[in-house]
């Protein structure tokens, strides 16, 4: 139990620190705003399924404080601090997705109602189309795994749904924030397709390439040694 216990420790250390790392680096513009994604899109979501989600999420909420109090990240105004909100929730979705939890529905669901709330939003109403993709995952997601056979394809589904969960978390508080026109939600539709997309499989191979690391850090001769030095001095 110990042993489980450091070895969780350093992974969340080095999560962290790969976690900030990835936070600097953008690759694409929000449109509609001056903001630009970074690569922590692909890493955050999997955060909850390793650790599970109350340390996931921690690990991503504690990861901006440091970075705030350290001067990393500039926080000018009360809205910066919604910014990981859509990772936080896509981490729930893709941590509670492989449990087949129904309940999950209400996350893409909620970010419909409230984007139909907003007058822009109600204007474009057909953008909210994208957030139905993760409700159906979830709804049917017993009928996805017995049509898709391979786990590489039915982990990018989730993928999908969850790289849905962050935009359209993300989506509604970008357009309550900024009143993002409405021109702007229909320019966006080819590129939100593209995007999501290559986020789902960023996630995928996050994720993958994240339980091929633990598998090897668990069977290296490190950890051996650490296993046996804290049983010797238990």
């Amino acid at each position: 139990m110990i042993v489980k216990k450091i070895f969780k420790f350093i992974l969340a250390a080095l999560s962290s620190v790969l976690f900030f790392i990835f936070t600097k680096i953008k690759f694409g513009p929000i449109l509609g705003t001056k903001m630009r994604f970074s690569i922590s899109v692909f890493f955050g979501p999997t955060l909850g399924k390793l650790f599970g989600i109350n340390y996931g999420t921690g690990i991503i909420v504690l990861t901006h404080l440091a970075g705030a109090a350290l001067g990393f990240y500039k926080f000018r105004a009360i809205k910066d601090f919604f910014v990981f909100l859509p990772i936080i929730f896509a981490g729930i979705y893709f941590s509670r997705i492989f449990k087949n939890k129904k309940k999950l529905i209400f996350i893409p669901a909620l970010c419909i109602l409230f984007f139909l709330f907003h007058p822009i939003g109600r204007s474009v109403w057909f953008y909210s189309g994208f957030w139905v993709i993760p409700i159906l995952i979830s709804l049917f997601k017993d009928k996805f795994d017995k049509l898709i056979h391979f786990p590489i394809f039915k982990v990018y589904g989730y993928s999908l749904g969850s790289a849905l969960v962050d935009h359209g978390v993300g989506s509604v508080i970008y357009l309550y924030l900024f009143n993002i026109p409405a021109h702007f939600w229909i320019e966006a539709i080819p590129f939100t397709i593209i995007e999501r997309l290559m986020i789902a499989g960023g996630i995928s191979t996050c994720y993958f390439a994240e339980l091929l690391l633990i598998k090897i850090f668990q069977e290296a001769e490190i950890f051996s040694k650490l296993r046996k030095f804290v049983l010797e001095k238990v």
